[in-house]
């Protein structure tokens, strides 16, 4: 079934209104660039997508997370490409530099049902 653009009060298509952001914005285009690759990426490798994510959200730059974290700015680098994951202790240090909880998830299925347990990582 194919379904009509959805139109703006002012009768412009979602994709059009978003079409005329980036060619008025560089920083709008910016952030939905970004925004593509952490989508890209989270397919791929989810923690570094959501790790890179909320550090845009932030407005925080790899070296201020490193250097919060004391660790080097290409391992934050590597990091959020994927290639790269760090122990635990850095996990909780990058959590909080991002003003989050790290939770651990264990999994187990009894009786074809799925279980799952989350834990605080402290």
């Amino acid at each position: 079934m194919l379904r009509a653009p959805v139109s703006s009060p002012v009768g412009h298509t979602a994709a059009e209104g978003a079409r005329g952001r980036a060619q008025r914005s560089l920083e709008y285009r910016a952030s939905r660039d970004e925004y593509a690759r952490i989508r890209e990426l989270s397919q791929a490798n989810p923690i570094a997508a959501h790790l890179r994510e909320r550090r845009f959200e932030l407005g925080l730059t790899q070296k201020q997370v490193a250097d919060a974290v004391e660790t080097s700015h290409t391992n934050i680098s590597r990091m959020e490409r994927g290639t790269f994951m760090p122990k635990l202790p850095t996990l909780q240090k990058i959590a909080a530099v991002l003003d989050e909880e790290l939770f651990v998830c264990f999994q187990r299925t009894v009786d074809g049902e799925v279980e799952r347990e989350f834990v605080a990582v402290r």
